[in-house]
């Protein structure tokens, strides 16, 4: 199964590859509540696939959008099919860090920031 995505993914984006230059590293920090935002690395991805679609779908290889311009921070219950921004990111990055038997525990990705204390953590709202 592995191979067969692999395959497809790989078949479907030379051309997008060629056609994209992606910066090096991107800051993922909209959402960084209980974990520091994560730096993610083109670099480090692009040895997986060379498809930007598998990441960026539904975009053109010459427009492509931070995950942000299309996934609000909040549910929009008016776009039910839309995840927020949020449960977007874990669900593409969990799904092909399980596909590619990558790392799955939080701190590989994301720092693990201070917690609050005392009152501050009863306040603090769980995103």
């Amino acid at each position: 199964m592995k191979k067969i995505v692999l395959t497809l993914l790989l078949a479907g984006g030379v051309a997008a590859a060629l056609a994209a230059d992606p910066p090096d590293t991107v800051t993922i920090d909209a959402l960084n509540h209980w974990f520091a935002p994560v730096e993610f690395t083109h670099g480090d991805h692009l040895d997986v696939t060379d498809d930007c679609s598998a990441c960026h779908h539904d975009q053109e290889p010459d427009e492509i959008e931070a995950c942000g311009e299309c996934h609000s921070a909040d549910y929009d219950p008016s776009e039910p099919d839309v995840p927020d921004l949020k449960m977007a990111y874990h669900m593409l990055c969990v799904a092909c860090h399980q596909q590619e038997e990558a790392s799955l525990a939080c701190v590989d990705c994301h720092a693990r920031q201070a917690l609050p204390e005392g009152p501050e953590l009863k306040e603090a709202a769980v995103r």
